[in-house]
């Protein structure tokens, strides 16, 4: 039998970090799937895997956030404002990363970003749902091809293990060591 026994002795951001991966490897394990099975390719399938992708990326960014912040306020699934934060943590290049499922809003004014991010669907309701509040057509045209995806989840799950393994080693300033010594 598995219990949860052995979360309540982790800090809350390896918490956030092992959900991450678990997310990860289950989009991975169906995505899989939809590359080896003709019939695993539907849009509902596809949808599933970018959702468990999309939460992945989601968890990962706020378990990150807490490593730096423990006293982060974060009560929303918003991947743009939790990239930012995370840009703002993380300045260091160690901690570059290519973040999945982010919005390129090219040149556009920050008042018609506004209006178009009201009417853009976030992953985490898109694809959850086959379609909008009222039943209404979601805006925009989605489509998914299951073995350039498998890519992504590599990356991903490779971006996640070396910015764990930085988290894990926090960076000494270079006076540190000087100051130290004297």
């Amino acid at each position: 039998m598995i219990t949860d026994s052995e979360m309540s002795v982790m800090t809350l951001p390896q918490r956030f970090f092992d959900y991450a991966i678990a997310y990860r490897n289950a989009a991975s394990a169906m995505c899989s799937s939809m590359v080896n099975d003709q019939a695993m390719r539907t849009w509902p399938n596809a949808s599933v895997v970018l959702l468990l992708a999309a939460h992945s990326t989601e968890l990962f960014l706020k378990g990150a956030i807490f490593s730096r912040n423990p006293l982060a306020t974060i009560e929303h699934h918003y991947l743009d404002s939790l990239g930012a934060e995370y840009n703002r943590l993380f300045p260091e290049p160690q901690f570059n990363w290519e973040i999945p499922f982010r919005t390129d809003w090219g040149g556009l004014s920050e008042a018609d970003i506004q209006v178009l991010r009201k009417t853009s669907p976030v992953p985490s309701m898109l694809y959850r749902y086959p379609v909008s509040k009222g039943g209404k057509e979601w805006n925009g045209a989605f489509g998914f091809e299951a073995g350039s995806f498998m890519e992504v989840l590599k990356q991903v799950d490779q971006d996640f293990q070396r910015i764990m393994a930085h988290i894990a080693q926090p960076s000494v300033p270079a006076d540190a060591f000087g100051a130290a010594e004297q």
